[in-house]
Protein backbone atom coordinates (compact mmCIF):
# COMPACT_ATOMS: atom_id res chain seq x y z
CA UNK A 1 0.00 0.00 0.00
CA UNK A 2 1.54 3.33 -1.02
CA UNK A 3 0.96 5.96 1.23
CA UNK A 4 2.34 9.72 0.50
CA UNK A 5 1.28 13.34 1.17
CA UNK A 6 1.03 15.80 -2.16
CA UNK A 7 2.01 19.27 -1.71
CA UNK A 8 0.91 22.05 -4.49
CA UNK A 9 3.65 24.60 -4.67
CA UNK A 10 1.33 27.76 -4.41
CA UNK A 11 3.78 30.12 -5.85
CA UNK A 12 5.81 28.10 -8.50
CA UNK A 13 7.79 31.31 -8.83
CA UNK A 14 9.43 30.57 -5.79
CA UNK A 15 10.66 26.94 -6.65
CA UNK A 16 14.56 27.26 -7.10
CA UNK A 17 14.16 28.99 -3.69
CA UNK A 18 12.02 26.30 -2.64
CA UNK A 19 14.54 23.70 -3.41
CA UNK A 20 17.11 25.28 -0.98
CA UNK A 21 14.90 25.54 2.06
CA UNK A 22 16.87 23.25 4.82
CA UNK A 23 13.57 21.03 5.16
CA UNK A 24 13.95 20.17 1.68
CA UNK A 25 17.52 20.76 0.81
CA UNK A 26 17.30 19.10 -2.97
CA UNK A 27 18.51 21.79 -5.40
CA UNK A 28 22.21 19.65 -5.63
CA UNK A 29 20.71 16.64 -6.47
CA UNK A 30 20.77 15.08 -9.35
CA UNK A 31 17.66 15.54 -12.08
CA UNK A 32 15.77 12.42 -13.23
CA UNK A 33 13.76 12.98 -15.80
CA UNK A 34 10.66 11.40 -16.31
CA UNK A 35 8.56 10.64 -18.99
CA UNK A 36 5.00 8.54 -18.00
CA UNK A 37 2.24 7.31 -20.53
CA UNK A 38 -1.50 6.56 -19.10
CA UNK A 39 -2.81 3.97 -20.93
CA UNK A 40 -6.70 2.74 -21.57
CA UNK A 41 -8.88 2.15 -24.32
CA UNK A 42 -10.92 4.22 -26.11
CA UNK A 43 -13.78 3.76 -23.91
CA UNK A 44 -11.90 3.86 -20.57
CA UNK A 45 -12.45 0.64 -19.65
CA UNK A 46 -9.54 0.50 -17.12
CA UNK A 47 -10.37 4.14 -15.86
CA UNK A 48 -14.17 2.36 -15.35
CA UNK A 49 -13.27 -0.20 -13.26
CA UNK A 50 -11.16 1.63 -11.05
CA UNK A 51 -7.93 0.83 -12.64
CA UNK A 52 -4.51 3.18 -13.68
CA UNK A 53 -1.86 1.95 -15.94
CA UNK A 54 0.93 3.85 -16.93
CA UNK A 55 4.44 2.63 -18.02
CA UNK A 56 7.33 5.53 -17.86
CA UNK A 57 10.51 6.13 -18.48
CA UNK A 58 12.68 7.02 -15.59
CA UNK A 59 16.17 8.44 -16.31
CA UNK A 60 17.12 5.25 -18.62
CA UNK A 61 15.07 2.69 -17.60
CA UNK A 62 11.22 1.50 -18.04
CA UNK A 63 9.20 0.71 -14.98
CA UNK A 64 5.14 0.30 -15.71
CA UNK A 65 3.12 0.54 -12.62
CA UNK A 66 -0.86 -0.41 -11.62
CA UNK A 67 -2.25 1.30 -9.01
CA UNK A 68 -6.00 0.95 -7.94
CA UNK A 69 -8.57 3.02 -6.53
CA UNK A 70 -7.40 4.18 -3.14
CA UNK A 71 -8.46 7.21 -0.83
CA UNK A 72 -7.34 10.82 -0.90
CA UNK A 73 -8.66 12.88 1.90
CA UNK A 74 -6.11 16.29 3.14
CA UNK A 75 -3.94 15.26 0.66
CA UNK A 76 -2.47 11.78 1.94
CA UNK A 77 -2.91 9.19 -0.85
CA UNK A 78 -3.63 5.88 0.15
CA UNK A 79 -3.86 3.16 -2.59
CA UNK A 80 -2.17 -0.61 -3.81
CA UNK A 81 0.45 -0.14 -6.02
CA UNK A 82 2.57 -2.51 -7.80
CA UNK A 83 5.84 -1.95 -10.02
CA UNK A 84 7.30 -4.15 -12.67
CA UNK A 85 10.54 -3.15 -14.83
CA UNK A 86 10.01 -3.21 -18.34
CA UNK A 87 11.77 -2.91 -21.49
CA UNK A 88 9.95 0.01 -23.61
CA UNK A 89 6.97 2.07 -23.23
CA UNK A 90 5.14 -0.64 -25.20
CA UNK A 91 1.62 -1.84 -23.06
CA UNK A 92 0.91 -4.94 -21.87
CA UNK A 93 -0.44 -5.47 -18.92
CA UNK A 94 0.78 -9.56 -19.15
CA UNK A 95 3.74 -8.30 -17.36
CA UNK A 96 1.86 -8.55 -13.84
CA UNK A 97 1.77 -12.07 -12.82
CA UNK A 98 1.71 -11.77 -9.29
CA UNK A 99 -1.52 -12.35 -7.49
CA UNK A 100 -4.12 -10.91 -6.58
CA UNK A 101 -3.29 -8.43 -9.46
CA UNK A 102 -3.33 -10.76 -12.46
CA UNK A 103 -6.65 -12.43 -11.30
CA UNK A 104 -8.16 -8.14 -11.40
CA UNK A 105 -6.64 -7.49 -14.82
CA UNK A 106 -7.30 -10.98 -16.48
CA UNK A 107 -10.78 -9.03 -17.79
CA UNK A 108 -9.04 -6.57 -19.37
CA UNK A 109 -6.20 -8.26 -21.37
CA UNK A 110 -7.76 -8.48 -24.64
CA UNK A 111 -8.41 -4.40 -24.98
CA UNK A 112 -6.90 -2.27 -27.27
CA UNK A 113 -4.60 0.20 -25.31
CA UNK A 114 -3.81 3.71 -26.56
CA UNK A 115 -2.44 6.20 -24.97
CA UNK A 116 -4.86 8.62 -22.69
CA UNK A 117 -2.12 11.02 -20.74
CA UNK A 118 1.52 11.82 -20.81
CA UNK A 119 3.12 13.42 -17.80
CA UNK A 120 7.03 14.85 -18.77
CA UNK A 121 8.78 16.24 -15.59
CA UNK A 122 11.94 16.07 -14.05
CA UNK A 123 12.14 14.62 -10.85
CA UNK A 124 14.85 15.46 -8.05
CA UNK A 125 14.46 12.57 -4.86
CA UNK A 126 16.05 12.14 -1.28
CA UNK A 127 15.56 10.17 1.70
CA UNK A 128 14.82 12.18 4.51
CA UNK A 129 14.62 10.67 8.25
CA UNK A 130 12.15 12.72 10.06
CA UNK A 131 11.65 12.19 13.93
CA UNK A 132 11.05 7.73 13.87
CA UNK A 133 10.41 7.90 9.81
CA UNK A 134 11.77 7.75 6.86
CA UNK A 135 10.13 9.47 3.81
CA UNK A 136 11.22 9.80 -0.04
CA UNK A 137 10.79 13.50 -0.94
CA UNK A 138 10.74 13.96 -4.28
CA UNK A 139 10.30 17.68 -6.06
CA UNK A 140 8.56 17.54 -9.61
CA UNK A 141 8.58 20.23 -12.26
CA UNK A 142 6.88 19.80 -15.69
CA UNK A 143 3.50 19.21 -17.61
CA UNK A 144 0.64 17.04 -17.89
CA UNK A 145 -0.77 16.52 -21.40
CA UNK A 146 -4.02 15.06 -22.39
CA UNK A 147 -6.42 16.05 -25.51
CA UNK A 148 -4.12 18.18 -26.74
CA UNK A 149 -4.39 20.48 -23.78
CA UNK A 150 -1.34 21.37 -20.47
CA UNK A 151 -1.91 21.47 -17.44
CA UNK A 152 1.59 21.96 -15.20
CA UNK A 153 2.99 20.33 -12.47
CA UNK A 154 5.12 22.06 -9.60
CA UNK A 155 4.86 19.42 -6.48
CA UNK A 156 6.44 18.05 -3.64
CA UNK A 157 5.63 14.32 -2.61
CA UNK A 158 6.50 12.95 0.52
CA UNK A 159 6.32 9.27 0.52
CA UNK A 160 5.92 7.15 3.82
CA UNK A 161 9.15 4.35 3.27
CA UNK A 162 9.11 3.29 7.11
CA UNK A 163 7.54 4.62 10.45
CA UNK A 164 4.47 5.84 11.27
CA UNK A 165 2.27 8.11 9.90
CA UNK A 166 1.87 10.80 12.60
CA UNK A 167 5.80 11.49 11.75
CA UNK A 168 5.08 11.44 8.01
CA UNK A 169 1.75 14.46 8.74
CA UNK A 170 3.89 16.25 11.44
CA UNK A 171 6.44 16.51 8.04
CA UNK A 172 3.96 17.68 5.93
CA UNK A 173 3.17 20.32 8.79
CA UNK A 174 6.80 21.59 8.84
CA UNK A 175 6.82 22.27 5.37
CA UNK A 176 3.57 23.90 4.92
CA UNK A 177 4.82 26.23 8.35
CA UNK A 178 7.19 27.09 5.99
CA UNK A 179 7.17 27.68 2.29
CA UNK A 180 3.86 28.37 0.11
CA UNK A 181 2.56 24.60 -0.02
CA UNK A 182 -0.32 22.76 0.84
CA UNK A 183 -2.14 19.15 0.92
CA UNK A 184 -3.40 18.36 -2.70
CA UNK A 185 -5.89 15.55 -2.95
CA UNK A 186 -5.84 15.70 -6.74
CA UNK A 187 -2.93 13.39 -8.43
CA UNK A 188 -1.48 13.69 -11.37
CA UNK A 189 -3.48 11.28 -13.18
CA UNK A 190 -6.58 13.02 -11.54
CA UNK A 191 -5.50 16.06 -13.34
CA UNK A 192 -4.89 14.51 -16.96
CA UNK A 193 -8.01 12.95 -16.57
CA UNK A 194 -9.83 16.43 -15.65
CA UNK A 195 -8.20 17.28 -19.03
CA UNK A 196 -10.29 14.87 -20.63
CA UNK A 197 -13.41 16.01 -19.20
CA UNK A 198 -13.57 13.32 -17.07
CA UNK A 199 -13.39 12.18 -13.16
CA UNK A 200 -11.56 10.15 -11.32
CA UNK A 201 -12.94 7.37 -9.25
CA UNK A 202 -11.20 8.45 -5.86
CA UNK A 203 -12.64 7.36 -2.71
CA UNK A 204 -12.96 10.42 -0.64
CA UNK A 205 -13.71 9.85 3.65
CA UNK A 206 -17.42 9.85 4.85
CA UNK A 207 -18.04 11.31 7.66
CA UNK A 208 -17.68 8.89 10.16
CA UNK A 209 -20.95 7.69 11.86
CA UNK A 210 -20.88 8.08 15.94
CA UNK A 211 -22.88 6.09 18.14
CA UNK A 212 -23.89 7.02 21.91
CA UNK A 213 -22.36 4.35 23.28
CA UNK A 214 -18.73 5.06 21.84
CA UNK A 215 -16.56 5.98 23.78
CA UNK A 216 -16.11 9.60 23.93
CA UNK A 217 -12.25 10.36 23.18
CA UNK A 218 -12.53 8.01 20.28
CA UNK A 219 -15.31 9.34 18.64
CA UNK A 220 -14.61 13.16 18.73
CA UNK A 221 -11.11 11.96 17.38
CA UNK A 222 -12.31 10.60 14.21
CA UNK A 223 -14.90 13.62 14.16
CA UNK A 224 -12.40 16.18 14.34
CA UNK A 225 -9.51 14.14 11.75
CA UNK A 226 -13.02 14.22 9.38
CA UNK A 227 -13.08 17.73 10.01
CA UNK A 228 -9.88 18.71 9.35
CA UNK A 229 -9.21 16.68 6.16
CA UNK A 230 -12.43 18.42 5.06
CA UNK A 231 -10.75 21.54 4.67
CA UNK A 232 -7.19 20.69 3.73
CA UNK A 233 -9.34 18.89 0.35
CA UNK A 234 -10.42 22.51 -0.29
CA UNK A 235 -7.18 24.86 0.10
CA UNK A 236 -5.26 24.43 -3.04
CA UNK A 237 -7.87 26.05 -5.35
CA UNK A 238 -9.09 28.64 -3.07
CA UNK A 239 -8.79 32.57 -3.73
CA UNK A 240 -9.29 33.84 -0.64
CA UNK A 241 -9.22 36.90 -2.47
CA UNK A 242 -12.70 36.49 -2.83
CA UNK A 243 -15.56 37.15 -0.33
CA UNK A 244 -17.36 34.16 -0.76
CA UNK A 245 -14.45 31.83 -0.79
CA UNK A 246 -13.02 33.33 2.31
CA UNK A 247 -16.47 32.97 4.20
CA UNK A 248 -17.09 29.73 3.86
CA UNK A 249 -13.00 29.00 4.97
CA UNK A 250 -13.62 30.90 7.96
CA UNK A 251 -17.39 29.05 8.91
CA UNK A 252 -15.28 25.92 8.37
CA UNK A 253 -12.41 26.72 10.60
CA UNK A 254 -14.58 28.51 13.15
CA UNK A 255 -16.75 24.70 13.48
CA UNK A 256 -13.39 22.89 13.55
CA UNK A 257 -12.32 24.89 16.66
CA UNK A 258 -15.71 24.88 18.68
CA UNK A 259 -15.47 20.97 18.35
CA UNK A 260 -11.78 21.26 19.83
CA UNK A 261 -12.81 23.56 22.11
CA UNK A 262 -15.69 20.95 23.30
CA UNK A 263 -13.33 18.36 23.44
CA UNK A 264 -10.84 19.85 25.84
CA UNK A 265 -12.37 17.25 28.23
CA UNK A 266 -10.68 14.52 26.50
CA UNK A 267 -7.69 15.66 26.50
CA UNK A 268 -6.30 15.72 30.26
CA UNK A 269 -2.67 16.69 29.08
CA UNK A 270 -3.81 19.44 26.65
CA UNK A 271 -1.73 17.52 23.77
CA UNK A 272 -3.81 19.94 21.19
CA UNK A 273 -3.52 23.15 22.85
CA UNK A 274 -0.73 24.18 20.55
CA UNK A 275 -3.10 23.72 17.89
CA UNK A 276 -5.94 25.73 19.01
CA UNK A 277 -3.69 28.40 19.52
CA UNK A 278 -2.50 28.41 16.29
CA UNK A 279 -5.99 27.90 14.80
CA UNK A 280 -6.89 30.84 16.56
CA UNK A 281 -4.35 33.14 15.40
CA UNK A 282 -5.12 32.23 12.33
CA UNK A 283 -9.00 32.79 12.32
CA UNK A 284 -8.22 36.24 13.82
CA UNK A 285 -5.91 37.54 11.61
CA UNK A 286 -8.49 37.06 8.91
CA UNK A 287 -11.20 39.07 11.06
CA UNK A 288 -10.97 42.28 9.20
CA UNK A 289 -11.10 41.16 5.91
CA UNK A 290 -14.35 39.69 6.92
CA UNK A 291 -15.43 42.82 8.01
CA UNK A 292 -14.61 44.68 5.10
CA UNK A 293 -16.25 41.82 2.70
CA UNK A 294 -19.58 42.19 4.75
CA UNK A 295 -19.63 45.45 4.55
CA UNK A 296 -19.39 45.54 0.49
CA UNK A 297 -21.60 42.77 0.50
CA UNK A 298 -24.41 44.64 2.16
CA UNK A 299 -23.37 47.81 -0.09
CA UNK A 300 -23.76 45.63 -3.25
CA UNK A 301 -27.24 44.68 -2.66
CA UNK A 302 -28.23 48.37 -1.50
CA UNK A 303 -26.74 50.53 -4.49
CA UNK A 304 -28.52 48.82 -7.36
CA UNK A 305 -32.07 48.68 -5.48
CA UNK A 306 -31.37 52.58 -5.33
CA UNK A 307 -29.55 53.48 -8.41
CA UNK A 308 -26.58 54.93 -6.14
CA UNK A 309 -23.04 54.69 -7.52
CA UNK A 310 -21.34 51.68 -6.64
CA UNK A 311 -17.38 52.38 -7.63
CA UNK A 312 -16.01 54.65 -4.85
CA UNK A 313 -17.31 53.07 -1.59
CA UNK A 314 -16.24 49.69 -3.49
CA UNK A 315 -12.78 50.21 -4.03
CA UNK A 316 -12.23 51.94 -0.54
CA UNK A 317 -13.73 48.49 1.51
CA UNK A 318 -11.59 46.26 -1.10
CA UNK A 319 -8.09 48.44 -0.29
CA UNK A 320 -9.30 48.02 3.20
CA UNK A 321 -8.88 44.16 3.11
CA UNK A 322 -5.72 43.06 4.57
CA UNK A 323 -4.61 40.50 2.03
CA UNK A 324 -0.90 39.93 2.11
CA UNK A 325 0.48 40.07 -1.37
CA UNK A 326 4.10 38.68 0.00
CA UNK A 327 4.21 34.88 -2.10
CA UNK A 328 5.95 33.66 1.00
CA UNK A 329 3.58 34.03 3.89
CA UNK A 330 0.36 32.62 2.45
CA UNK A 331 -2.58 32.07 4.54
CA UNK A 332 -3.74 28.69 3.01
CA UNK A 333 -0.13 27.01 3.68
CA UNK A 334 -0.02 28.13 7.29
CA UNK A 335 -3.78 27.16 8.10
CA UNK A 336 -2.92 23.43 6.40
CA UNK A 337 0.08 23.25 8.58
CA UNK A 338 -2.03 23.77 11.69
CA UNK A 339 -4.60 21.25 10.51
CA UNK A 340 -2.16 18.67 9.52
CA UNK A 341 -0.53 18.80 13.27
CA UNK A 342 -4.20 18.32 14.69
CA UNK A 343 -4.45 15.45 12.24
CA UNK A 344 -0.69 14.20 13.66
CA UNK A 345 -1.43 15.06 17.10
CA UNK A 346 -4.59 13.03 17.16
CA UNK A 347 -2.71 9.90 15.69
CA UNK A 348 0.23 10.12 18.03
CA UNK A 349 -1.96 11.33 21.50
CA UNK A 350 -5.41 9.83 20.93
CA UNK A 351 -8.23 11.61 22.59
CA UNK A 352 -9.33 10.17 25.87
CA UNK A 353 -12.51 9.37 28.70
CA UNK A 354 -13.49 6.46 30.49
CA UNK A 355 -17.03 8.52 29.32
CA UNK A 356 -18.88 7.14 26.56
CA UNK A 357 -20.05 10.12 24.19
CA UNK A 358 -23.29 10.18 25.35
CA UNK A 359 -22.29 10.72 28.62
CA UNK A 360 -20.11 12.87 27.57
CA UNK A 361 -21.96 15.05 25.74
CA UNK A 362 -24.96 15.36 28.10
CA UNK A 363 -23.10 16.61 30.70
CA UNK A 364 -21.41 19.38 29.06
CA UNK A 365 -23.87 21.01 26.65
CA UNK A 366 -26.13 21.83 29.93
CA UNK A 367 -23.18 23.10 31.25
CA UNK A 368 -22.59 25.70 28.27
CA UNK A 369 -25.97 26.16 27.93
CA UNK A 370 -26.40 27.47 31.34
CA UNK A 371 -23.95 30.63 30.64
CA UNK A 372 -26.02 31.98 27.44
CA UNK A 373 -26.96 34.91 29.20
CA UNK A 374 -29.11 37.48 27.08
CA UNK A 375 -27.16 40.60 26.26
CA UNK A 376 -28.27 43.76 25.26
CA UNK A 377 -27.22 44.50 21.47
CA UNK A 378 -26.45 48.13 22.91
CA UNK A 379 -23.50 46.42 25.14
CA UNK A 380 -20.94 45.66 21.77
CA UNK A 381 -18.47 43.35 23.46
CA UNK A 382 -20.19 41.92 25.41
CA UNK A 383 -22.83 41.20 22.93
CA UNK A 384 -20.28 40.02 20.22
CA UNK A 385 -19.65 37.65 23.07
CA UNK A 386 -22.61 35.77 22.88
CA UNK A 387 -22.81 35.83 19.41
CA UNK A 388 -19.87 33.76 19.84
CA UNK A 389 -21.25 31.34 22.46
CA UNK A 390 -24.25 30.79 20.03
CA UNK A 391 -21.98 30.20 17.12
CA UNK A 392 -19.70 28.25 19.12
CA UNK A 393 -23.10 25.90 20.10
CA UNK A 394 -24.80 25.96 16.84
CA UNK A 395 -21.44 24.81 15.30
CA UNK A 396 -21.05 21.94 17.92
CA UNK A 397 -24.66 20.53 17.36
CA UNK A 398 -23.72 19.99 13.82
CA UNK A 399 -21.07 17.49 14.59
CA UNK A 400 -23.01 15.56 17.40
CA UNK A 401 -26.54 16.30 16.26
CA UNK A 402 -26.75 12.26 14.93
CA UNK A 403 -27.19 11.27 18.76
CA UNK A 404 -30.59 12.26 18.65
CA UNK A 405 -32.33 11.01 15.59
CA UNK A 406 -35.66 10.50 16.85
CA UNK A 407 -35.91 13.91 18.96
CA UNK A 408 -37.77 16.87 17.42
CA UNK A 409 -34.55 19.81 17.46
CA UNK A 410 -36.65 21.19 15.13
CA UNK A 411 -37.53 24.31 17.31
CA UNK A 412 -34.29 24.85 18.91
CA UNK A 413 -32.40 24.73 15.66
CA UNK A 414 -34.75 27.18 14.33
CA UNK A 415 -34.76 29.93 16.82
CA UNK A 416 -30.89 29.11 17.78
CA UNK A 417 -30.39 29.80 13.88
CA UNK A 418 -33.11 33.03 13.91
CA UNK A 419 -31.25 34.57 16.63
CA UNK A 420 -28.00 33.96 14.86
CA UNK A 421 -28.91 35.88 11.77
CA UNK A 422 -30.13 38.88 14.02
CA UNK A 423 -26.94 39.03 15.41
CA UNK A 424 -25.05 39.09 12.54
CA UNK A 425 -26.82 42.25 11.08
CA UNK A 426 -26.46 43.75 14.26
CA UNK A 427 -23.13 43.01 14.15
CA UNK A 428 -22.39 44.65 10.86
CA UNK A 429 -24.04 47.60 11.70
CA UNK A 430 -20.97 47.82 14.98
CA UNK A 431 -18.83 46.99 12.43
CA UNK A 432 -20.14 49.55 9.85
CA UNK A 433 -20.17 52.20 13.13
CA UNK A 434 -16.45 51.17 13.59
CA UNK A 435 -15.17 51.95 9.85
CA UNK A 436 -17.50 54.17 7.95
CA UNK A 437 -17.07 57.33 10.19
CA UNK A 438 -13.66 57.77 8.73
CA UNK A 439 -14.81 57.96 5.11
CA UNK A 440 -17.85 60.59 5.38
CA UNK A 441 -14.96 63.44 5.60
CA UNK A 442 -14.72 64.90 2.67
CA UNK A 443 -15.37 67.52 -0.35
CA UNK A 444 -19.37 68.37 -0.94
CA UNK A 445 -20.65 66.38 -3.36
CA UNK A 446 -17.92 64.07 -3.13
CA UNK A 447 -19.02 60.03 -3.95
CA UNK A 448 -17.29 58.55 -0.99
CA UNK A 449 -18.55 60.05 2.06
CA UNK A 450 -22.53 59.99 0.32
CA UNK A 451 -22.32 56.42 -0.36
CA UNK A 452 -20.47 55.76 3.35
CA UNK A 453 -22.98 57.98 4.78
CA UNK A 454 -26.04 55.82 3.14
CA UNK A 455 -24.73 52.41 3.81
CA UNK A 456 -24.04 53.81 7.66
CA UNK A 457 -27.66 54.85 8.21
CA UNK A 458 -29.11 51.72 6.40
CA UNK A 459 -27.49 49.34 8.63
CA UNK A 460 -28.20 51.35 11.83
CA UNK A 461 -31.90 51.28 10.60
CA UNK A 462 -31.37 47.73 9.99
CA UNK A 463 -29.35 46.96 13.85
CA UNK A 464 -32.73 48.61 15.63
CA UNK A 465 -35.31 46.23 13.74
CA UNK A 466 -33.10 43.38 14.35
CA UNK A 467 -32.54 43.82 18.38
CA UNK A 468 -36.12 43.94 18.54
CA UNK A 469 -36.20 40.69 16.50
CA UNK A 470 -33.04 39.41 18.86
CA UNK A 471 -35.04 40.13 21.95
CA UNK A 472 -38.10 38.33 20.63
CA UNK A 473 -36.49 35.17 19.31
CA UNK A 474 -34.47 35.10 22.46
CA UNK A 475 -37.74 34.00 24.41
CA UNK A 476 -38.75 31.62 22.09
CA UNK A 477 -35.18 30.32 22.20
CA UNK A 478 -34.61 29.75 25.75
CA UNK A 479 -38.26 28.03 26.05
CA UNK A 480 -37.73 25.71 22.95
CA UNK A 481 -37.09 22.14 24.26
CA UNK A 482 -33.49 20.74 23.95
CA UNK A 483 -33.15 18.05 22.19
CA UNK A 484 -30.24 16.49 24.65
CA UNK A 485 -32.83 16.89 27.74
Amino acid sequence: MEREIKLEVLHPELWEELLRHPLVEIASTPVKEMHAIYYDSRDGALRSAGIAYRVRKEGSDWVATVKLAGSADGGLHQRPEWNVPVRSKKPDLRVFASEPLQSLLAPHLGLALVPAIETIFQRREREVHYQDARVLLAADWGEIRAAGQCRPIHEIELELVQGGLADLLQLASALCASLPVCPDDASKLARGIALLGGKIAVQTSVPPTIRGRDAAGDALGRVLIYAAQRILGTLPWLALDQQEALHELRKEVRALRSLLRFSKGTDPKDHLRGVRNGLAVWFHEQSLQRDFDALAEHWQKLAPRYSLPTIALDEALSGSRKVSRDPRVDSRARLAAELLALWSQLLRNPLFTEDTLRAYVEERLPRIDEHLVFVDPEQVAEFHRLRIALKNLRDTLRYLSELWPSKDSKSFAKQLHALLDAAGVIRDAQVARQHLPQLLHGENGNELPFSAGILLGYLDARRERESKRFRKHWERFRQAPRPWD
